[in-house]
């Protein structure tokens, strides 16, 4: 392959971004979900389902009251309670006491593999780091509540620290482990760790993800005693209408490499993280309240350091949250550290959270994947609930535009997007990414007539059934170019599982109706018993 491009330096400070994972609200479990939930200016906020708490015991929307919260709105995901234990080798007695968090990892991780093409046995016994962000414990203090119902795995099962280190025991990685908790801004502190540790060779690939799951009663209440959510329940992101924030529930995972490590190994980049950092507001007239002066220090140390100029940037997604006081201080920041500095126009700014609500911990995550998404689509998709802006924020002087309609990113070989990300404790943390450098393949594919073997595998009969349908699918609406590449990868870029099956075909509709004859059908039932005959 050839990379056009100027050589790539060993000393090149540029991450890639290989693969990705999410599990977000409204239903949406993967990247394609996701844009298209943007894409439409879909908002997934609902209601706290009943099957979590007693929301009418702790819920009162008619007036703020003790002991209540005074909104039952809520991004959520459909079951969290279903997993399949024996994937991943645990036992069911296990699994039951694990929180909900660490099996949705488990899976994310396992997905975010399998979108890189990254077998999971090539990582077993490498120096792979692990990075999670994440802050609740819900699970684990519900347990404690029956003390009766504790039993061995109940502490494992419920301990923070093992979110991360449960993905390094499962794909055997050797490499720094450990979960992060800045509140908010806990994912994206967790990418800085990251790319900490592969730039100074600790590590040759990182996974890095948040997590979090709305499965008690409490954090409602507490956030609204301290008028922190919105009664109107929804995230007005830099809006006139902002009244705080809408708690919501999901996770994402990347799979990263050093630059020239991933173009080493033949890996699809999805995007170059220039840099990412974080900071600290230090002492202000509060713990939770935000100090402008430090989120614009770290905005300008980054693309300093990076050495772009503000005309390069073509969005940030803000941190964006929807509160009074929140919003402005952000963009006032952006504005001072950026904006004023552009000759082309406004900076185009936004939030991932008035389609999906505020995921906490894991919001930097989420952010992030939206902005993957921009730069692969080249499209801004619209910011939500904000028919009038801000009065408080001056977007004319601070040169800033709210993204609140679908438009063209404009994407150049120079442009990068920005991810913003805050915790209420203080500690901010930002992004900076870029499109994937433009790679020529040599197309090394026999000829057409030549058959070629595709793999598909899973871990029981049911499971195998499935990946063949999808995978048949998948297949039936595939280029016939891509053919070659994709039979390479079925064998030798995904897991493979101890229950196989394989088909030689020489194009793609050849291996998907090869593929979906291989379903086993169900047996037909055998037929009725003839009636009796009447009696006389």
């Amino acid at each position: 392959m050839t990379v056009n491009s100027p050589a790539v330096s060993p000393l090149d400070r540029r991450i890639a971004v290989i693969g990705a994972a999410c599990r977000l609200p409204g239903g949406i479990t993967d990247l394609g979900g996701l844009w298209s939930a943007l894409s439409d200016g879909a908002d997934r906020v609902t209601e706290i389902p009943e099957s979590r708490f007693e929301v009418a015991r702790f819920v009162d929307s008619t007036m703020p009251r003790p002991g209540k919260s005074y909104t039952r709105a809520g991004g959520f995901l459909g079951d969290v309670s279903t997993f399949d234990a024996a994937y991943f080798g645990i036992s069911p007695k296990e699994a039951a006491q694990m929180d909900p968090q660490h099996r949705l990892l488990l899976e994310l991780a396992v997905e975010a593999c399998d979108d890189a093409g990254v077998a999971p046995a090539r990582l077993a016994g490498s120096d792979t780091a692990v990075y999670v962000g994440i802050s609740d414990q819900s699970y684990g203090a519900l347990q404690m509540t029956m003390p009766e119902s504790v039993n061995a795995y109940t502490m494992s099962g419920s301990a923070s620290s093992i979110a991360a280190n449960r993905l390094s025991h499962f794909f055997d990685l050797h490499g720094p482990s450990l979960i992060v908790d800045t509140a908010c801004s806990s994912s994206l502190v967790a990418l800085a760790e990251a790319c900490r540790t592969l730039r100074d060779g600790t590590s040759r690939a990182a996974l890095v993800g948040g997590v979090n799951l709305l499965l008690s009663p409490y954090h409602f209440v507490g956030f609204s005693q301290a008028a922190m959510l919105s009664p109107s329940g929804r995230c007005r992101s830099f809006s006139a209408d902002a009244d705080g924030y809408v708690r919501a529930e999901g996770g994402g995972m990347v799979l990263l490499k050093r630059l020239p490590d991933a173009l080493a190994d033949g890996d699809r980049i999805d995007a170059l993280l220039v840099d990412c950092a974080a900071n600290s507001d230090g002492r202000t007239p509060g713990l939770a309240l935000p100090r402008m002066e430090a989120q614009r220090a770290l905005l300008e140390d980054v693309y300093t350091r990076a050495g772009v100029h503000a005309d390069d940037i073509a969005y940030i997604e803000a941190h964006g949250t929807g509160t009074p006081v929140g919003d402005p201080i952000e963009a006032e920041a952006i504005g001072r550290a950026l904006g004023v500095h552009r000759t082309i126009g406004a900076l185009p700014i936004g939030s991932v959270k008035s389609n999906l609500g505020h995921l906490e911990p894991a919001s930097g995550i989420a952010g992030l994947l939206k902005a993957l998404l921009v730069l692969r689509h080249d499209v801004i998709p619209p910011s939500l609930h904000a028919a009038a802006l801000n009065p408080h924020i001056d977007f004319d002087r601070l040169r800033l535009r709210l993204a609140d309609r679908a438009c063209p990113a404009g994407l150049t070989e120079r442009s990068v997007i920005g991810v913003n990300s805050f915790g209420f404790g203080g500690a901010n943390a930002h992004a900076v990414l870029a499109p994937a450098p433009a790679i020529d393949r040599v197309n090394a594919a026999p000829p057409a007539a030549v058959p070629l073997p595709v793999v598909v595998s899973a871990r029981s009969s049911s499971a195998l059934d499935e990946a063949l349908l999808r995978t048949a699918e998948q297949l039936a609406s595939a280029d016939a170019r891509q053919f070659y590449d994709l039979a390479w990868t079925s064998g030798n870029r995904r897991g493979l599982h101890p229950l196989r099956a394989v088909v030689l075909a020489s194009s793609p509709d050849q291996a998907a109706a090869a593929l979906s004859q291989l379903v086993e059908k169900p047996e037909a039932a055998p037929p009725p018993e003839p009636a009796p005959a009447p009696q006389a």
